[in-house]
Order: structure tokens, then C-alpha cells, then sequence
């Protein structure tokens, strides 16, 4: 078992403890002995290598950043780090030269402790500024891609692949494009609401297919942007489009009702409304939908829509899959 971003998260909890016992060392004085403050550097340093190196490592950060997801990650560990790494070694050295010449230490290390704890509130505030700011983010882009036309998803997707990401809890952006994480979905409210606001636009409700460019640009943004998304009525279209008589097994189930690779739960709710609603001009010969188009039918609402019932002790179908059989054996009557 790979438990990746761990060793990275226990060292960010390390170099906050350490600074910890450092603030209660300054406090106590404890850096008037030469000896503590060496001690201090060393552990300081080690400290130090052990939060650079895993953060260095692209495996590391990735598990990192899905904890602390929608970019929070980054700034906290930007900000905490450039708070707390260089206090553990100025402070020691500071207040050993400071009680040294028989001074006090300097007020500004009670400063820089007093903005140490002042982190923690700072970063509850970001987080309430970061949904303002994501809010506004999702209503602009599903205005924008509920208004999309025929022929303008390729600018859609041309706009996802050069948008730059926003810093969390503010409304600035990073001067670069970064490069997506490895297996990472990306929950900015721009691409939520792009994604929501096409999958309620007129070419995906639409009857006719889509032209070549559209659907290339549709499935771009599926696999780049999309993934693990509820758009069924994106999926069930590039279903739809690509549907023909007597081979509907081949888009529905490839290889079978039960393999992954069989079509999305979610699809089958929408693909029967559009068969209801227009199966008759196109995907059935004669008006009679074929047989084996209807038996995959069948198969898929049979698989999706049954579960376990603990009380009858056999399988069930659930609401409102219990209909779905019926509505599948009318299509093309």
C-alpha cells in the first residue's frame, strides 16, 4: 500500500512542532547558552533538509495537495514554511547575541512569534475568501458554457487549456499555467461551471450530432477536464451521436453489460429519454427497434438498476429503475 504525500505531511507537522519548541525556548531564555543554540541550528537544519527534500519530490506534493485540495495546499505550505523554516534558525542566533552584550532580545522575534499563531486565523479567512471568489468563478463559466453554440466548444476547450490557476483565497492568478497532478481532478469553480453549464447547452439537448470539431473539443474536455464529473447529458450525447441500428452494444457495452467499460449509470436515464423522444427516425428500421439493440437495452437497466434486498433476500429493482424495463420494451412500438 503507497501512501503517497505521508512523509511529506508529517514533516510539515515536524517543522511546526519544532518551531513550537523553539518559541517556548526563546521565551524561557534559553538561547543565552552557546551550546543551545548550536544544538538548535542543527536541529534546525535537519529539519529544514527533511521538509526541502520531500518537497522536492513530485510524488510527495501530489498526495499532499489532494488533501489540501483547490489549491489551498500550495499556499499553506508556501506560507507556513516561509514563516516558521527561517525563525528556527534567526531567533536562537538573535537572542544569543542580543543577551550576550546584555541586552534584551529584539521585539521583533516576539513579533515574528506573535505572527506564527496569527497563521492559523489567516488561513480561516482565506478559506471563506477563496469560496467568495470560487462562487464567482462558477457563475461566470456556466453562464458561458450554457450560452455555448454549435461550432464554439472548440474555443471552450482552447480557453480550459490556457486558463491559469487561480491563488487560492484571493482572486490573482499564477503567472504560468501549471501542470496538472497525476491523476488529479480539478475542482476550480470555473471548470465545475464550465462543465455544468455545457451539459445544459442547446448542441448537447439537441437531436442532430455533433459536427466533427465540436465533438473532438467535447471529448477533449471530457478526458482532460471533465473526469469524474456528473455531466450525464455530455456522456449520454457522445453516446447518442455515435448510436446505430443494430449496434448498439458496441457503444453501450463493448464487452459486456457488467464490464467497467459498459456505459455510465448515470447515461441510462437520459439515453431513454432521447429514445422516447426521437429513436424512431433514426435508430429504428421499419419503426421496430432490432431485437439485439433492445436485449442490450434490457441487460444494462437490469444490471444498473438492480440491488440486494436484506428483507426478500433476492434482488430488487430500485426506484425508479423499476420502471425502466417497461419503458424499454415500448420504445418503437
Amino acid at each position: 500500500m503507497r501512501l503517497e504525500g505521508v512523509a511529506l505531511i508529517l514533516a510539515f507537522l515536524l517543522m511546526i512542532g519544532y518551531g513550537l519548541i523553539v518559541d517556548v525556548g526563546v521565551i524561557a531564555r534559553l538561547f543565552r547558552h552557546r551550546a543551545a543554540v548550536l544544538v538548535g541550528l542543527i536541529l534546525a537544519s535537519a529539519v529544514a533538509f527533511l521538509i526541502l527534500s520531500l518537497a522536492a519530490s513530485s510524488t510527495e506534493r501530489a498526495g499532499f495537495f489532494k488533501l489540501l485540495s483547490g489549491g489551498s495546499g500550495l499556499v499553506i505550505l508556501v506560507v507556513t514554511a516561509a514563516v516558521f523554516l527561517p525563525f528556527v534558525f534567526v531567533a536562537p542566533v538573535a537572542q544569543y547575541m542580543a543577551l550576550r552584550d546584555g541586552g534584551r532580545w529584539p521585539a521583533w522575534v516576539a513579533a515574528w512569534i506573535g505572527l506564527q499563531f496569527a497563521l492559523l486565523p489567516a488561513f480561516v479567512t482565506l478559506a471563506f475568501t477563496d469560496y467568495y471568489f470560487w462562487q464567482q468563478e462558477y457563475a461566470a463559466a456556466q453562464a458561458e458554457g450554457r450560452e455555448a453554440k454549435a461550432g464554439e466548444l472548440g474555443a471552450l476547450l482552447e480557453r480550459a487549456e490556457q486558463r491559469h490557476e487561480r491563488i487560492w483565497g484571493t482572486g490573482w492568478t499564477y503567472p504560468s499555467r501549471a501542470k496538472p497532478l497525476q491523476g488529479a481532478t480539478d475542482h476550480s469553480g470555473w471548470i465545475i461551471g464550465l462543465a455544468l453549464g455545457i451539459d445544459a447547452s442547446a448542441p448537447i439537448a439537441a437531436n442532430a450530432p455533433l459536427g466533427t470539431p465540436d465533438r473532438a473539443a467535447l471529448l477533449a474536455l471530457m478526458q482532460r477536464h471533465f473526469v469524474g464529473f456528473a455531466v450525464p447529458n455530455i456522456r449520454a450525447k457522445l453516446v447518442w451521436d455515435a448510436l446505430e441500428p443494430g449496434r448498439f452494444a458496441t457503444q453501450l457495452a463493448p464487452n459486456g453489460v457488467s464490464d467497467p467499460g459498459a456505459v455510465n449509470e448515470e447515461v441510462i436515464p437520459v439515453l431513454l429519454e432521447r429514445l422516447e423522444k426521437h429513436a424512431d427516425a433514426r435508430l429504428c428500421p421499419g419503426g421496430r427497434m432490432m431485437d439485439e439493440d433492445r436485449a442490450v437495452l434490457s441487460a444494462l437497466v437490469l444490471e444498473k438498476g438492480r440491488v440486494w434486498s436484506v428483507p426478500a433476500q433476492a434482488y430488487e429493482m430500485r426506484q425508479p429503475w423499476d420502471g425502466y424495463p417497461k419503458r424499454v420494451e415500448q420504445l418503437c412500438r
